[in-house]
């Protein structure tokens, strides 16, 4: 019954697709970018939402209850704290879920199963933890640029199979989560070079977005393009040049290849055509070089890598969407990390909730209309940017305004210590991500509002995910 489902569904969601993108795929095809960004994100989000209903989940953004959402398959995940990438990838990655409504459970240190029913909290805290896991430089599967971008460790891939199929398995699970968010319209605090990015939106690298890689190689090579030649050799009674005569043979004195650094620390000659190592980079042919170093550093090392990711990545979202509808790699970035620009405080004010001992008076409330003065008058652009962090797990609001956080944000107000302390004053804020709730405590001042804020932010004490 689900096959025959699923094969009706296909059918439908090509129509539907045609019948939503049909009008708009001359212009989104050939300059996608006179079409508003927002209204691409717009057009996304529908074509997402269409899809979940076929698939019987609710729409992004609504907290259908379990009963209802995800009528047609569900799956329950379990994973222990501290290792949630490799529990996730053993327990989802077989059975190709992405699509599907997942009930996380967490297993604490000591193996007990922690108590609680996930209604979308416990899942936006498994994958905000999974991907903080899986991308970090220190692992084996990315590195990082100096810039801090993350993609795809070059390492050479294992010799024996079965470890090198692990290892594509794993950046092909890792391209479905990353599509797993952009379903579930969770954003990512990941900082992706935009060279890999660009892989995402059908965009191959050239040579200058070397500079997104390593700008010192960037520099250089930029150098020996722009290189004076005074004098060019002579040519023999057969047409032929002495390359070994080249002034820039003489000044650099390259060859057509690359040294790769092997995991063993070893390093590796290799040739960026056949026979490069025994080819002279010339006046007449440096840009050839200068080409083909860019290919191999941005393409042809991480190849396998990038393929893995970009299958699971359209397992979940269509490759023809996002070719559509993204004209840069740094609009896909803001799309799956937010919006870079200034924060909207008016805008984040306009769509947060209260709760506790603010859910009476809501912004009436002083200590509530304290907090904002602080955010809008007292706090720097960064500080905001790392209270919006605390308390949503990214430093970046949606990019379509804070209406957008599921659930929405709010501030929980208390007034009695939990812990018993002498006074509330002592209290630092915390938060709990996996419900963007910040809980604020019921300050008598605005100037120690101001301290502790800056405080819990800035030290991160206080923050959770549970």
């Amino acid at each position: 019954m689900v096959d025959t489902y699923s094969r009706i569904s296909r059918q439908h969601q090509s129509h539907a697709e045609q019948r939503i993108l049909t009008p708009r795929i001359a212009v989104l095809r050939n300059i996608p970018f006179v079409v508003p960004f927002n209204d691409r994100v717009g057009l996304l989000h529908t074509l997402i939402n269409r899809d979940r209903s076929r698939l019987g989940l609710s729409s992004i953004g609504d907290t259908a209850s379990p009963e209802v959402s995800g009528m047609f398959r569900s799956e329950n995940v379990v994973v222990r704290r501290g290792n949630v990438f490799e529990d996730g990838f053993r327990s989802i990655f077989p059975q190709d879920m992405f699509k599907y409504r997942m009930r996380i459970t967490f297993m604490d240190q000591h193996g007990a199963i922690e108590e609680g029913i996930d209604g979308g909290g416990l899942f936006k805290e498994f994958l905000v933890s999974l991907v903080h896991e899986a991308f970090d430089p220190c692992k084996e599967l990315f590195c990082q640029t100096e810039q801090n971008n993350i993609y795809p460790n070059p390492s050479p891939m294992p010799t024996d199979p079965k470890r090198r199929r692990l290892m594509l398995d794993k950046y092909k699970f890792l391209g479905a989560i990353i599509g797993k968010a952009l379903y579930e319209g969770v954003l990512v605090d990941v900082s992706f070079a935009l060279f890999f990015l660009g892989y995402c939106v059908g965009q191959h690298p050239e040579f200058n977005d070397l500079q997104t890689f390593d700008q010192d190689l960037y520099k250089g090579l930029v150098f020996l393009k722009n290189h004076p030649v005074s004098t060019q050799p002579d040519a023999n009674a057969d047409g032929d040049y002495n390359d070994g005569d080249d002034e820039i043979f003489r000044v650099y004195h390259m060859h057509f290849s690359v040294t790769t650094i092997l995991p063993n620390g070893q390093t590796k000659e290799y040739p960026l055509v056949p026979g490069g190592e025994n080819i002279k980079v010339t006046s007449r042919n440096r840009q050839m070089y200068l080409n083909l170093v860019a290919e191999y550093m941005l393409s042809k090392q991480i190849k396998a890598q990038v393929e893995a990711f970009m299958e699971g990545l359209h397992t979940v979202i269509p490759e023809n969407w996002l070719r559509l509808l993204f004209a840069s790699p740094l609009e896909f970035s803001q799309l799956l990390c937010g919006d870079s620009s200034a924060i909207d405080i008016a805008d984040w004010q306009r769509n947060t909730v209260y709760s506790g001992e603010f859910g009476g008076q809501g912004y009436s409330h002083r200590v509530v209309q304290d907090f904002w003065h602080v955010v809008d008058e007292d706090l720097t652009e960064e500080e905001r940017r790392k209270l919006c962090g605390f308390a949503t797990s990214c430093e970046r609001p949606p990019l379509l305004g804070f209406r957008e956080l599921n659930p929405r944000f709010c501030i929980s107000g208390y007034s009695h210590d939990p812990e018993g302390g002498t006074s509330i004053d002592d209290r630092l804020p915390s938060a709990s991500t996996c419900v963007n709730l910040l809980k604020l405590p019921v300050y008598s001042s605005r100037k120690i509002l101001h301290r502790k804020l800056v405080d819990a932010i800035t030290s991160k004490a206080g923050f959770g995910l549970s």
